[in-house]
C-alpha cells in the first residue's frame, strides 16, 4: 500500500472516529455554544415566577457564558410548559422552570410533572398575600370573609391557575370559609393582577413580590406564610392567626427551582447545578431575591431531591383533604 494511501485511511478513520466520539458523548462538549440552553417558565410574562427565572437566566449566561433564554409556555395551570419539558429530548438543553405549581399540578393529574423529572436546584420561597384593590371596602381579612358570608357565591377570589399554589391556597381558604368565595382561576400571576387591577376579580393570592410590584394599587390583608414578611413595606401585615383564623393552614407560599426531563446524563445535571448555584449566589440575585423579599432555600442535586420529599408530603395532605388529588400511582 503506497504511503498517500495510507495517509487517506488514516484521516478517514480520524474522522469517523470523531463522529462517534461527538455522537456517543454529546454530554462531553456541554454546552455546544452555538445552541442555546432554554429555560420554560410555565406561567405568562410579568408575573413573579417570570421575574425570577429571567433574573436566574441573565446571571446564569453571565458567569457561564453560555446562551440561557427564557420562554414562556402556559396553560392548564403549569402543565402545559411542564409537558414541554417532558416531551423534549434529555441532553439538558430545555429545563423547568418549576416548584410548588409542579408538585400540584401533578398531584391533579394535569401531568406526569415531578415523576418524569429530575433535580437540578433548590431556589427560593415567594410568601403568599391575600390583597384587594385599595378602594374596595374590605380594611381587614374579618370584613372580606365577613361579607362574603352575608352572601355566598359573590364575592371572587382569583389565583394563578389550579395547577399552581395560589389555587391550592384559594381552594383551602374557601373550604375553610365554607365555600362562601367564588374561587376563579386565571392564566398565572399577571392575568390575575391585571383582572383584580380592572376590577375583574374582587381579591387575589398573590405571591408577595407581586404585591411590592404593585403597591400603590394593592391593600394586603393578611400574609399566609406563618412569620411577618421581611418586606419593610409589608412587615405589618399580620399572618392568619392574627387575623383571627389560627385554624387554618394552607399552602404559605411560592417554591421556585430547577427540573430537567429524566434521563439526562449525570454530567450535565452537574453542570446546570453548579451554574445555577454561582448564579444563585451572585451578588445580582442576591440582591434581587432581598429586594423582593424571597426567602434563600438553595439546594442542588441530590439534596434537593431530600428536600422536595417534605414539600410533596405537605401537599398531599392538602390536595386530599381538598378533593383535588388525582394522582393514580
Amino acid at each position: 500500500m503506497n504511503r498517500n494511501r495510507i495517509i487517506s485511511l488514516l484521516l478517514v478513520a480520524l474522522f469517523f472516529a470523531g463522529v462517534l466520539y461527538a455522537g456517543g458523548t454529546a454530554e462531553a462538549i456541554y454546552p455546544d455554544p452555538e445552541k442555546n440552553i432554554t429555560i420554560v417558565v410555565p406561567h405568562a410574562a410579568g408575573g413573579s415566577t417570570d421575574l425570577i427565572f429571567r433574573t436566574l437566566a441573565e446571571e446564569m449566561k453571565r458567569v457561564s457564558g453560555a446562551n440561557f433564554l427564557v420562554t414562556n409556555i402556559t396553560g392548564a395551570g403549569s402543565a402545559t410548559g411542564t409537558n414541554e419539558v417532558i416531551n423534549n429530548a434529555a441532553d439538558g438543553y430545555m429545563f423547568l422552570g418549576a416548584g410548588t405549581h409542579t408538585t400540584a399540578a401533578t398531584m391533579q393529574g394535569l401531568t406526569n410533572g415531578y415523576k418524569e423529572l429530575d433535580y437540578i436546584a433548590a431556589l427560593n420561597w415567594d410568601p403568599f398575600i391575600i390583597a384587594v384593590r385599595n378602594d374596595k371596602p374590605w380594611k381587614t381579612l374579618q370584613d372580606l370573609v365577613d361579607d362574603a358570608k352575608s352572601r355566598p357565591g359573590k364575592i371572587t377570589m382569583g389565583n394563578a391557575g389550579m395547577g399552581g399554589a395560589t389555587g391550592v391556597a384559594s381552594v383551602g381558604l374557601n373550604l375553610a370559609f365554607n365555600k362562601t368565595f367564588n374561587v376563579t382561576p386565571f392564566n398565572g400571576g399577571a392575568d390575575l393582577i391585571a383582572s383584580v387591577l380592572g376590577g375583574h376579580c374582587d381579591v387575589g393570592i398573590f405571591s408577595q413580590s407581586e404585591v411590592v410590584a404593585n403597591s400603590a394599587s394593592f391593600r394586603p390583608l393578611a400574609i399566609l406564610a406563618d412569620k411577618h414578611s421581611s418586606l419593610p413595606l409589608l412587615a405589618s401585615v399580620p399572618n392568619l392567626a392574627e387575623a383571627g383564623y389560627p385554624q387554618i393552614s394552607v399552602p404559605g407560599g411560592s417554591f421556585r427551582s430547577i427540573m430537567v426531563k429524566k434521563g439526562t446524563p449525570e454530567s450535565v445535571k452537574k453542570w446546570l447545578a453548579d451554574t445555577a448555584e454561582k448564579a444563585f449566589n451572585s451578588a445580582a440575585f442576591q440582591k434581587f431575591m432581598k429586594d423582593n423579599g424571597l426567602i434563600p432555600a438553595f439546594s442542588k442535586l441530590g439534596a434537593f431531591a431530600e428536600y422536595d420529599k417534605g414539600i410533596i408530603a405537605d401537599y398531599e395532605v392538602i390536595l386530599k383533604e381538598a378533593n383535588l388529588y388525582k394522582m393514580t400511582n
